[in-house]
Order: C-alpha cells, then structure tokens, then sequence
C-alpha cells in the first residue's frame, strides 16, 4: 500500500495529511454536484449541434453514402470493419459506432450528433473524476474538465460526426487510465488485464492512442508517485524502475501493432509515398511551429477553420528557431520545479508526448495543422494552469475568490465562443464559407465550396472556386478533375479536356484521370486519343473495375 503519511501539497499525491480530512470529506459529498453542473454545462453549450446537418466532407465517406454503413448492424459489416482499409484507416470500432447509429437513428444527422455529445459528456465527466481521484483536489479537476469540455478547439472533434473517432477513443483512454489506477492500487494480472483490454478497444477506434504507455509511465511520477526519490528508505511497495518499464512492455507492443496497421492503410492510398517526396526537414520545422501555434489557439481561439493549409513560405528559418527554443525554454523551466511542482513537468510532458503522432514530423495530408489534433494533448496544459492557478491563489488572502471570478469569466467566455464555433458548422456550405473568410490560401475550401455549388447547378460560380483551388495548390490532381467536371457541366469541353490533360499528368497512374480525359476526348469527337486513355485504364490496377467496365461500355459505342 501507499505511504499515507507521506504528502506534498504542491504535488497533489494520493496521501493526506490529517489537516485535508474535512476538506477531502465535503469535497466528496460534492463530487456529484460538480459532476452536474459538467453536464449540463456542455450539454447546454453543444445542444445547437443536434441541429446541424451531416457535412459533405468525410461525413459521406464515413456514414452517408458508405453502403456499408448505411446497413446497419450486420455480420457482413462487421467483418469489413475489422479487415478494411476504407477511408485510409483501421479503426473498427469507429464504424460499428457508425453502423449503430444508423440502426438506431438511420441517416437523421440528430441522432449521430447525440452520440458524438454524450461520448463527450462522458470523457468530461470521467477526466474530472479521474483526476479528482489521482489528487483529492476537486475544485482544480473541475475546471480542468470544463476547459476540456467547452473548448472551442473541441467543437471539430465534438460536431463532426466523421471525427467520432476522436471522442470514443479518448473514452477508452480514459477507462484504461482508471483502470491502471486500480493496478497500481494493488498489482496483479487480474487487474492488469482491464488495462490492456480498454487500450486495444482505443486503438481499434484511432490509433491516438500509441503514446498512452508513455503517458501511464509518467503518472507513475506524478501523481501516483510509484518513482519515489532513491533516498527514501525502499518499501514493499516501491517497484524498481525496471519493473515499471516492463509492465509497459505489452502495451507497447498493442501500440506497435496499432502503428503497422494505421501504415497500411496509408500505403493503400499510397500516402507513404507523397510524403517520402517531401521534405523531411520542411515537416520536422512545420511541427515546431505547430506546438507554438496550438498554445497560442489555446489562449486566443479565434479564426479556427476546418482546414488550415500546409505553406512551405511560412517554415522559414527564424519562426523555426523560435519556436524550438520557446520549446526548450519552457522545458527547462518546467524540469527545474519537478520537485516542488511536479505538476508542471507531467502536464507539459502531456502536451508534447501526446501531439506526437499528429505533430507532422511525418505528414500525411495538405494540413499544417488540425483543431481536432488537440482533443487530448491539451488537457495537459489544461492541468498546469488550473494546478497553478490554485497555487497562486492560496498563497493570496483573496486569492481564492479572485481565481474563482476568473474561472467563471473564462467559463462564460469559452462557452459562447464555442456556441459561435458550432453555427458555422450547421451546413456546408457554412462551414467553407467561414473557412474561406478566415484562412488565407484556403484552397481545400475553395475546391469543396466549388463541389458544393456544382451540386446545386451554381457551375460558372463553382468554375471560379476551382480555379482558385488550383492556382494556390497546382499539384492537386482532384481541383483539376473538379474543374474539369465543371467545364463539362456547361459545355466548355476543349477546357475540360486542358484540366483533364493536367491530371492525368500530375499523377499518370490515377485512373479517374484517365476516365474522364478519355470520355471528354470521346465527347469532343476524337476517338484515337480516347482510345489511348483508354488503354491506359486498362494497364492500371484491377481494383478500378467498375471504371473499366464503364470504359469498355463506352468504347463499345464507338
């Protein structure tokens, strides 16, 4: 058992000196009060989302024209979750969340958004419990949990029904932090196994998961305590640090084999390969900037978009060397209090070990960065400032009520930004439209505002959207097809062709390209050139067959 003798109150560990035990007594009886004033918080700041519409962006992908899906529960479904690669990823437990949804609600987008809120409910709920249990400390855990909660750098993970992902895997993070605390309680395999269990069920619904080892690792410093100074006379329960890495080691391994699987996925839509052209140095400079630019989100939400593009110009050279010793100094900050405020290293620690598999070191996507990156490596700096506020506060005569106005303030003001957050994604076209007002270069927005008024007959305005998304990302074959596409629709073929031509060059092995060069070549009346692309299509991968039995039709006509 623990050393209950033992207690800094600055650290926030498990011991109590006699002094708490009031306070621990009222703060237990009041645990379920703050748990629903959490709730209700959140649930009335999110009850606008229920409202909004599913969002032609991955939405489609993952639930409104995904076939799969749009059955329901079903064995065949269920066993294409486990094996799939759909949509870049392995994740099975995120589309049975999706099958579900669609059993219970269909395709209403009320009932997909339900769910996404009361996972996330639920991670607020449980964060706060968490930590109240860790450290005895209510008040700090609740405003822990209510900045995780009301966020608006939380509403993309919230609202978006294609980022479900995002909040049932923290749910399983979550359960299998508290899990390991029942572990560490008393260890044996009986208790270590709900460990393992609740972590693979992460990993199977995103594999954000990989760095929770390291994470469990660190809560053995603080707040469990378990790496006790060497001057401390050894206890029966003071484990050698060797046994602490070791009862990780089959964590890590899920955490492998979660890695190769997510490879995989990329390979099959052959990300591994753009990004091996990359350079890795321009990544390595765009993540240092990236963890500045997330702390200062944090701080200043404002200007938050669905999608921020990736820009070579603005690596440069002095942001990068400025970012990295922002870094280092607040590092070193933190590592020389880890004795009188260990809160700080674990906290920080959290932020920086967490981002890691989304930081970009190496990106896989046109994004520099993305709001929905930050779900769980801001609870970290979340903990350091309400850990340092109290801090501050008691060693104030008015500290105390002056903190409690502030979280109040900060409170209300988080909550109505996150509102404001969550109108602009009702719709898609909100949601591009408010991208495009606030991210410059914003060419994913201008290629899927074009899509969007394609779809609605608005052409020549889609045309100018789509030149627009080529000039600012010339190496994007699917603005050339929209464009093409689109010149087609009003009967500007020889320009269909010209955006065609530009497609098939900037990536000669995609047979859509090929496709839609050959039948606007058909259209205009040139049949040896169509039958080139043609025979092109039929040199490519046999997992296009359905495009090449289209391509054999057509050619049958001619």
């Amino acid at each position: 058992m623990r050393d209950k003798n033992r207690h800094n109150k600055d650290s926030g560990s498990f011991s109590r000196p006699s002094s708490l035990i009031s306070h621990q007594f009222f703060a237990k009886r009041l645990l379920p009060l703050a748990l629903l004033l959490i709730a209700t918080l959140t649930v009335a700041v999110y009850w606008p989302a229920l409202h909004n519409d599913f969002i032609d962006f991955d939405d489609d992908v993952y639930v409104t024209v995904n076939m799969m899906v749009r059955q329901g529960l079903t064995l065949k479904g269920f066993i294409w979750a486990f094996t799939t690669f759909h949509a870049a990823n392995w994740h099975p437990l995120t589309w049975l969340s999706h099958m579900l949804d669609v059993e219970l609600f269909g395709l209403r987008p009320i009932g997909h958004h339900a769910t996404s809120l009361l996972l996330h409910v639920v991670n607020s709920l449980l964060l706060c419990t968490l930590l109240y249990r860790l450290t005895g400390f209510l008040g700090r855990s609740m405003f822990v949990a209510i900045l995780f909660a009301l966020h608006p750098l939380h509403v993309e993970s919230v609202v978006w029904v294609a980022e479900r992902k995002d909040v049932l895997s923290t749910l399983f993070w979550f359960l299998t932090m508290w899990a390991y605390i029942s572990y560490t309680d008393k260890p044996s395999l009986k208790r270590y196994l709900p460990v393992a269990v609740f972590f693979a069920l992460g990993l199977m619904a995103k594999q954000m998961l990989v760095t929770l080892p390291v994470i469990l690792l660190l809560m053995d410093y603080w707040p469990l305590n378990r790496l006790a100074s060497r001057q401390v006379e050894r206890r029966a329960d003071q484990v050698s640090i060797q046994v602490f890495l070791f009862e990780k080691i089959p964590l890590v391994a899920l955490s492998a084999a979660a890695s190769l699987m997510i490879i995989r996925a990329h390979a099959s839509v052959g990300a591994l390969f753009s990004v091996a052209q990359d350079s890795i140095l321009l990544h390595s400079g765009n993540a240092f900037l990236s963890y500045v630019r997330y702390i200062r989100t944090m701080f200043w939400p404002a200007d938050l978009a669905l999608f921020y593009p990736f820009e070579s110009s603005a690596v440069t050279t002095f942001k990068v060397s400025g970012s990295i010793i922002l870094l280092a100094v607040i590092t070193g900050m933190v590592a020389a209090q880890q004795k009188s405020r260990p809160y700080l290293l674990f906290g920080w620690l959290w932020y920086l070990i967490t981002l890691l598999p989304v930081i970009g070191f190496i990106r896989v996507g046109g994004q520099a960065l993305a709001d929905r990156y930050t779900y769980i490596p801001l609870i970290g700096l979340f903990l350091m400032i309400a850990w340092g506020g109290a801090e501050v506060a008691g060693k104030w005569r008015k500290g105390i009520p002056a903190v409690a106005g502030a979280a109040v303030i900060v409170t209300a003001i988080l909550s109505a930004l996150t509102v404001r957050q969550i109108s602009y994604w009702k719709s898609s076209y909100d949601l591009y439209a408010h991208a495009l007002a606030v991210v410059e270069r914003n060419w994913l927005a201008h290629n899927n505002m074009g899509i969007l008024l394609s779809q609605h007959n608005r052409n020549d305005e889609a045309i100018g959207h789509f030149h627009e998304s080529v000039r600012l990302n010339p190496k994007g074959i699917e603005g050339f097809r929209n464009l093409g596409n689109a010149y087609q629709s009003v009967g500007r073929n020889s320009e269909a062709i010209e955006a065609f031509r530009q497609a098939v060059w900037l990536n000669p092995y995609d047979p859509e390209s090929h496709y839609r060069l050959g039948l606007a070549y058909l259209i205009g009346g040139n049949s040896d050139f169509a039958y080139q692309e043609y025979r092109q299509l039929l040199r490519l991968n046999k997992s296009s067959a359905g495009l090449l039995l289209d391509t054999i039709r057509i050619l049958g006509k001619h």
